[in-house]
């Protein structure tokens, strides 16, 4: 059988790093999932409803810890340029991470097999 030419794509966060940090008990992990989405989906609202560079850097750092501690690689990366470019007063580039942003909140609630707003 050939191979795809495409590989699957990346998780979205490493589940192995959950179990590793609380534990394989499901209800567990899906309460942390849970809030998780939470955070992010806050911090989501709080970047879009302001052009407050500070409440924008703190929201975004937020979520940068966050996503860092369940191994949700590409969604840190994002907010830390969020965090940058909000610190550096550059208002368009915050807006156009905010598609890139709110794609990689989605995938990691679909990885968690939450539903997506």
């Amino acid at each position: 059988m050939k191979q795809s030419p495409h590989p699957a794509p990346n998780p979205a966060y490493d589940r192995d790093k959950l179990v590793e940090l609380f534990g394989d008990d499901p209800r567990t992990l899906a309460e942390v999932e849970r809030e998780f989405l939470e955070t992010a989906r806050e911090a989501a609202r709080e970047i879009k409803g302001t052009d407050d560079f500070t409440a924008i850097a703190r929201a975004a750092h937020r979520l940068k810890g966050a996503s860092g501690m369940i191994g949700a690689l590409a969604l840190r990366q994002i907010a830390e340029a969020v965090e940058r470019a909000a610190k550096a007063g550059d208002l368009s580039t915050v807006r156009r991470l905010r598609d890139l942003f709110d794609h990689e909140v989605n995938r990691v609630a679909e990885q968690a097999g939450v539903k997506v707003d």
